[in-house]
């Protein structure tokens, strides 16, 4: 059974939405990052992802793909982004898992190349610091679009407890942020929230 034109545009429209806010925001530029969001139920198995080179500040529905969340076949459009698999990593260890934003925010980027001590990254003496800490999960520098990322990234996500209903995120050391949640709003807030903290932190010294 083919899904509701009327939900899949929908899901093309919050995409559109949220790519627009986080470009505005300095969180994507030009044509990096990826975003993707699960088709309603019944057909919550598929997923639109955006499309390798898209630029996500002028999304359009061209610049998106439906893909098959259990085999990762690409079902419509495409090539599908070359991150593609870390997305399908998160959804198949996060069953709560709706939507996923890749972002590459520059004050956390910043943030990562002047820092002495990584350990002391979003360690500040907020409570909103300690509150969002907790939700980061780290993982290593590895080859961006490769197997070994996807696997890193979903592993840190187990290891917060991100299995559990709400969302949450990893920063991929040297290369950026992947945040999830029930909506691609709610992966939004979480990115906006930290890069906050990164910026507060840049500041502070």
């Amino acid at each position: 059974m083919n899904p509701n034109p009327e939900d899949t545009m929908a899901v093309l429209e919050e995409m559109r939405r949220v790519c627009r806010d986080a470009w505005r925001q300095g969180l994507l530029s030009g044509c990096n990052g990826n975003v993707s969001c699960r088709l309603p139920a019944p057909h919550d198995g598929r997923l639109c992802v955006t499309r390798s080179g898209a630029a996500k500040g002028r999304l359009t529905p061209e610049d998106c793909c439906l893909v098959d969340v259990r085999s990762g076949e690409t079902l419509s459009g495409g090539p599908a982004s070359s991150e593609l698999g870390m997305h399908l990593a998160l959804y198949r260890a996060l069953p709560h898992c709706r939507a996923v934003l890749h972002s590459h925010p520059r004050h956390l980027l910043a943030l990562s190349l002047v820092l002495r001590n990584p350990g002391d990254f979003l360690r500040l003496p907020l409570f909103e610091a300690g509150v969002w800490r907790a939700r980061l999960g780290f993982a290593s520098a590895l080859p961006p679009g490769s197997g070994i990322l996807a696997l890193a990234v979903a592993d840190a996500a187990l290891k917060i407890g991100a299995e559990k209903p709400g969302g949450a995120a990893v920063w991929m050391t040297g290369h950026g942020l992947c945040c999830w949640g029930p909506t691609l709003a709610d992966a939004l807030s979480i990115s906006e929230e930290l890069e906050h903290l990164a910026a507060v932190q840049l500041l502070a010294r």
